[in-house]
């Protein structure tokens, strides 16, 4: 189980398609993983409102691995760019 605790950031994206692929990628390699998808309407824009900001890209995913994978999954999401 990944926790918090025990848990890296592997990588991030604000293309589904992309999420999509890693994930497959990191479930044939038997790397047990997490995503944390953010909305843009979760951000904090505070007084700049959108300006800027590509709004197509509706959603934030971010791929967490265990500690002990980050390696491997680097290795595996790197050779397969």
């Amino acid at each position: 189980m990944i926790t918090i605790f025990n848990r890296r950031e592997v990588f991030i994206t604000y293309d589904s398609n992309e999420q999509l692929r890693i994930r497959n990628l990191l479930r044939d390699k038997n790397i047990e993983h997490y995503v944390k998808c953010k909305g843009r309407n979760d951000f904090n824009r505070g007084r700049t409102g959108s300006f800027g900001i590509d709004m197509s890209c509706n959603y934030e995913y971010k791929i967490y691995v265990r500690q002990k994978d980050y390696e491997k999954a680097k290795f595996f999401i790197n050779r397969n760019r």
